[in-house]
């Protein structure tokens, strides 16, 4: 017979369970054994501890390892000898060794590892991934954005477990928790405040989760001083005038940036995420409608196509331009933005860096992003003040005036223009022209 030892989990950042896998005549099944082990403290090739300063009680783990295959390979030969000489099935083996090594099932094994943090987590991304875990209100499986935060998460929790050799599990989601995970986040990792909020909310999904499945008592995460923090960044939108002359610019000796530029016009005009502007299609329009399921929220909305929109379609023989990765497009519209005379001014923007709130000055085309079209539009609409607020959020889809009011972007010197556009307006109305005079006289 054959016993070699191999990891559960080779490629994880944390300790892993060890299996032996036991060949013998035509059966082979892997048996589970009580000891566990980092990755990087494996040598797979001599499937054994390695013999480093990390771990240094790899001699010590390693004879353990020796003793398993010996006691492995006496339990086999002995059944063998009482049993006039019939070899034992893998299932019956498994009990065999599971006396000898007074062990649980495999099946207990893992039920106990699904109460840990780690195995509750994992089984919690799985009934996202395999849809069994919904929207609560909705009902519905869940967006792949949301699972992806999820992940996200995870790989941060991993990340800083690691950092901090602070074993994670339900119990240390304290205080200390918090304190350490946002600071590693901020002045490590250089995570904006925002999402870092957005961490800590989803920290406080999974465990109200598995306070509400019992499989923790901990409470901590409730307390007030455990909050999802958040700031308003500022970020920019182009004006009318500005969509306008960079819609104008001839760039057809750059295929790339204006095959990039005309995608971010249609963004402009639709107020669409680019996670839906860079999967549109031509069979999404129905009379003139544009009909979008967002891929952010699963909620569909339609939107009329304007003469703009329409003109760039026949451009491209009746399809939308083609889009590329994210990360591109942005590197590409930058090139093609620093082309227009407009975004060529100098603008300051408030933001957060290393959680300090910090003021950029750079010129408005370095500020120009993906999203900044949607905000464009969102913001041009409002200030045009010919549609309603709900007629702007049955487009963008906003549910609430008070998301959309968060999300458009009116400095405080347009909102001075705009207010003093409205008395200007204001006082001619309390005006009329005096008969046979021609003037104007107050009322």
């Amino acid at each position: 017979m054959d016993v070699k030892f191999y990891l559960k989990r080779p490629n994880d950042d944390r300790v892993t369970n060890i299996y032996a896998r036991i060949v013998y005549n035509m059966s082979e099944f892997k048996y589970y054994l009580i000891e566990k082990i980092h990755p990087a403290d494996w040598n797979p090739k001599t499937q054994s501890a390695k013999h480093t300063a990390r771990f240094s009680e790899s001699l010590e783990f390693n004879q353990r390892l020796k003793e398993v295959k010996g006691k492995i390979a006496d339990a086999f030969y002995n059944y063998q000898n009482t049993h006039q000489g019939k070899q034992p099935t893998p299932e019956i083996f498994k009990q065999v060794l599971d006396e000898i090594f007074n062990k649980q099932s495999q099946a207990r094994i893992d039920r106990e590892l699904q109460r840990t943090f780690w195995g509750f987590f994992e089984n919690f991304i799985s009934r996202m991934e395999s849809g069994s875990r919904v929207h609560l209100q909705k009902n519905t499986p869940l967006a792949e954005s949301t699972i992806k935060n999820m992940r996200n998460l995870k790989n941060h929790l991993l990340d800083y477990q690691a950092y901090s050799h602070r074993g994670l599990e339900f119990d240390t989601i304290d205080m200390t928790f918090y304190y350490g995970f946002t600071d590693y986040l901020t002045k490590v990792k250089k995570v904006n405040i925002n999402s870092i909020g957005k961490l800590i909310t989803n920290t406080k999904v999974l465990m109200r989760e598995a306070l509400e499945a019992g499989y923790t008592s901990n409470t901590i995460f409730t307390h007030r001083k455990f909050r999802s923090a958040s700031a308003e960044s500022e970020t920019v939108y182009l004006s009318e005038n500005e969509i306008e002359q960079l819609q104008g610019l001839d760039l057809s000796g750059q295929k790339k940036l204006e095959r990039v530029r005309d995608l971010f016009i249609i963004g402009c005009y639709t107020g669409l995420r680019y996670s839906d502007l860079s999967k549109l299609t031509i069979d999404k329009i129905d009379d003139d409608i544009l009909e979008v399921a967002q891929t952010k929220t699963g909620d569909r909305v339609h939107i009329p196509l304007r003469s703009e929109v329409k003109a760039l379609i026949e451009k491209y023989d009746g399809q939308f331009p083609r889009a590329i990765s994210n990360q591109k497009f942005n590197e590409y519209l930058r090139d093609a933005c620093k082309q227009c005379k407009l975004l060529e001014k100098e603008v300051s923007i408030k933001t957060f860096e290393a959680g300090k709130c910090v003021t950029l000055v750079k010129p408005k085309y370095l500020f120009v992003k993906s999203h900044t079209a949607r905000r464009s539009f969102a913001t041009n609409e409002y200030l045009a003040h010919d549609l309603q607020t709900a007629e702007i959020r049955s487009i963008t889809g906003h549910k609430t005036d008070k998301s959309f009011y968060k999300y458009i972007r009116v400095t405080p010197r347009e909102n001075a223009e705009n207010v003093a556009k409205k008395w200007k307006e204001r006082e001619l109305k309390k005006l009329r022209v005096v008969e046979g005079s021609g003037q104007l006289k107050a009322v």
